[in-house]
Formats: C-alpha cells, structure tokens, sequence
C-alpha cells in the first residue's frame, strides 16, 4: 500500500503537471476567438480518460495481465506520446534570462507545502471523521484543529510575504478584487463537483443493483461522459460566435438543479434508463460551463486594467485551484456522507437480522464483501435500499452546487466577451 501511495503522488504530480502545461501552453498560442475550441479539446481528452480509465482498468483486473497493467499502460502512452512533444510544440521561455534553478527558486515552496498540508489535514479528518473515528474523538478534533492552524498561517504567509513575493505567491488574491473572477472561480467549483459525483457513484449504483462488474459498471458511464463531451463541444463552438458568458451558467445552473433532484430520488428499482436520464440533465449542464472559464478569465485578465498579460499563468493556476480544489473536497465530502449514511441504514435495516458492527461497516464497501455475498437474498434487498439511500442523498450536493451556480450566474456581467 506504500508502494501504491507513494506511485500514485509521483503519478499525480506528472498528471498535474501534463493538464496545467496543456492549459499554459494553449492560452499562449492561440487567439482569444479560437481559445475555447482549444480548451475544450483538454476536456475531451478528460472526459474520454475518465470513461476509458476505468474501463480499462476493470478490463486488466478482470483479466490474466492484472490490475497491475491499469498502471504500466501509462508507460505505453508516455513512450508514444513523449517523442511527439519534441517537434510538435513550439519552444517558449516566458523568462529567458533565468536558468532552471533560478525559476524554481521563484516558486512559493512555503505556501505549496502549507496548501499541501491543508488539504491533507481536511482529506484525512473528513474521511476518518464518523467512520473510523467518532465526530467527538480527540483525533478528529486534533486533525480538524491542525487544518484551522494552516489555514490561518497560509493567510498570514501570503498577505505579508513570508519567503515569497507579490508576484510569485501561491495564491493570486489580486483576483479577488474582480467580481468576475470571484463568480468564475465558485463557479467551476461548482460545476466540477457536480460532474465527479455522478462519475463516481453511477457505477457504484450499477453494481449493487444490477450486479453488474467493476467494467460493466464503468460502460454504463458512456452516455453521461458522451454527453459532456457533446455539450462542452457546443459551448466551445458557440461561445466565441454568441459573445455572452452569462447565459451559458444560467443554463447549468438550472440543468444541475433539475437533474440533481431527479438523482435524489434514486431507489433500488429506478430503471436504468430513468438513470440515464437524470444524469444526462447534469453532463449537458456541467458540459455548458465546465473548461469554459478558462477561455473567459485568460481574455479578461488581459483586458482588465489591474492585471495584465503576464498574469495569464495567475488565472490558470486560479482556476485550477477551484476545480482541483472542488474535486477533492467534493469527493471527500460525498464519501463521508455515503459511509455514514450507509452505515446508519444498514443499521437500521440488518439490526433485527443480527448483524452489527464489522459486519455492517463490510457490506458498505461493496458486492465483493463477503458478508454481502453470504448473505440470505432477503438481507441483500434490505442492503442494497439501505446503500442506494445513502447514494441518493449525497445527490443533495449536486443540488446546491447547481443552485449556486444558478446565484452566480444571475450575479454576473451581461458583457459581450468575445468579437
């Protein structure tokens, strides 16, 4: 388990460091009328990982090669793709004066190893928080303290400079002082966390109730991942043609809304095709908007009188910061009210069936559980009612966050961005 941690932080980073450059790489090389198609050509490309990972990692696991192919297949990709980079990209120095070492000395290492810490803190207290340990522990009380100290000294690092300058901060609070950015920046945290809900818990819905494999579970993600894709190609192709920003998250905001609610009444019986549905309403609404603020902000922070051009690179990291942000808290959040929900209705459930504790907490971790697999077809129905109610509630999330949006969107600009 180490092992896999440790590869997967290495893996992460080089990820992180693949989807920012693409980012940096096309705002610097396009107009701002052909950026948006740009943009969303890095979204496909998401959006086609997110189905194809795990398809093909369910495919590997249920095969001779072994889960452990789910990571050597990236060595294949690297060595195909890696050559490319060479004469396809053009070279760019944005510092030229400057050697390697001197532009990593630039970084604010205090305030990434501060931000680091801040999201581990958070991760580990909200997952282990009402599971592992009570929400009353002095470990969960402990590590929720922790995460409140750094963030206070993450502030006071970065309003008064500590090992850091204006320019090179972590944190762009300049952007602050724009309402558009403010309104962008909730915005694509919105729209992040109502699209990694569904593509989490879709399959997890599929398995318990149609019995279906870790692969057959990740196909049924194809007509919401097609649709996103499909959506998003719309907004990047009308988007520099209509001009105006403000209707497109008026749009997500009530798609997300709508299809959220719908998800919220999910039950153990709801077809497959009400499933379908439902969530389709939520890739055409996180579709709209989704990439769509990175077109947006790199033109106004270059219109804008108090930034400038050169804080192009500011805006990207700003926005990845919300959707990066947005996905871990989202995630952390759904996953703490899915295994204390679950826990609690299995519990009410399975209690006059004589089973407790352990026995319980087993079954909330999938069909694999060898509880759930021996036990009597009637536990089973109460199980699968009990897990599907916790899943429909974490809904509840993508409910707000498209109500939010909506709040935005009324609250942005009604400017015509693009000519």
């Amino acid at each position: 388990m180490k092992a896999l941690i440790v590869g997967r932080i290495i893996a992460g980073a080089g990820g992180t460091g693949i989807y920012l450059g693409g980012l940096n790489i096309i705002s610097r090389l396009t107009t701002a009328n052909e950026r948006p198609l740009y943009m969303a050509g890095l979204g496909v490309v998401w959006g086609i990982g997110t189905i194809l990972g795990p398809v093909v990692g369910g495919a590997f696991a249920d095969s001779s090669a072994t889960w452990r192919w789910a990571f050597y297949i990236n060595l294949v990709a690297a060595a195909i793709c890696v050559p490319i980079y060479f004469w396809a990209i053009p070279s760019m120095d944005p510092q030229p004066g400057k050697n390697g070492l001197g532009k990593l000395k630039q970084l604010d290492w205090m305030g990434g190893i501060l931000n680091a810490g801040i999201y581990a803190t958070y991760v580990i207290g909200i997952t282990f928080g009402g599971t592992s340990w009570p929400w009353n522990d002095d470990r969960t009380i402990a590590i929720f303290v922790v995460c409140g100290v750094l963030i206070i000294i993450i502030v006071l690092q970065q309003r008064y400079l500590v090992f850091t300058t204006l320019e090179q901060r972590i944190f762009p609070a300049t952007f602050l002082l724009s309402r558009t950015f403010v309104l962008q920046f909730v915005n694509v945290s919105c729209t992040s966390a109502s699209l990694f809900i569904p593509v989490y818990y879709i399959p997890i819905f599929f398995q318990f109730t149609r019995n279906d494999t870790a692969l057959d579970a990740a196909v049924r993600l194809l007509p919401f991942i097609v649709i996103y894709i499909f959506s998003m190609m719309c907004n990047r192709i009308l988007l520099p043609k209509l001009g105006y920003y403000m209707p497109w998250s008026l749009a997500t905001g009530v798609l997300v809304t709508i299809g959220g609610a719908l998800m919220f009444t999910l039950s153990a019986t709801t077809s497959s095709a009400s499933v379908y549905g439902y969530s389709v309403l939520i890739a055409i609404g996180t579709g709209l908007t989704t990439q769509a603020a990175y077109s947006i902000l790199t033109i106004k922070v270059v219109t804008d009188t108090r930034f400038g051009p050169h804080m192009i690179a500011d805006a990207i990291g700003f926005l990845n910061m919300a959707q990066i942000g947005a996905i871990v808290h989202c995630l952390a959040i759904s996953g703490t009210v899915y295994q204390n929900l679950a826990f609690q209705y299995l519990s009410q459930y399975l209690a006059p069936f004589g089973y407790h504790g352990k026995e319980i907490a087993s079954i909330v971790t999938g069909t694999k559980s060898v509880t759930f697999i021996h036990a009597p077809e009637g536990v089973k129905v109460l199980a699968i009612e009990a897990l599907v109610k916790a899943i429909s509630h974490i809904y509840v999330l993508v409910i707000t966050a498209g109500a939010l949006t909506l709040v935005c969107s009324v609250l942005m600009k009604r400017e015509k961005l693009f000519v």
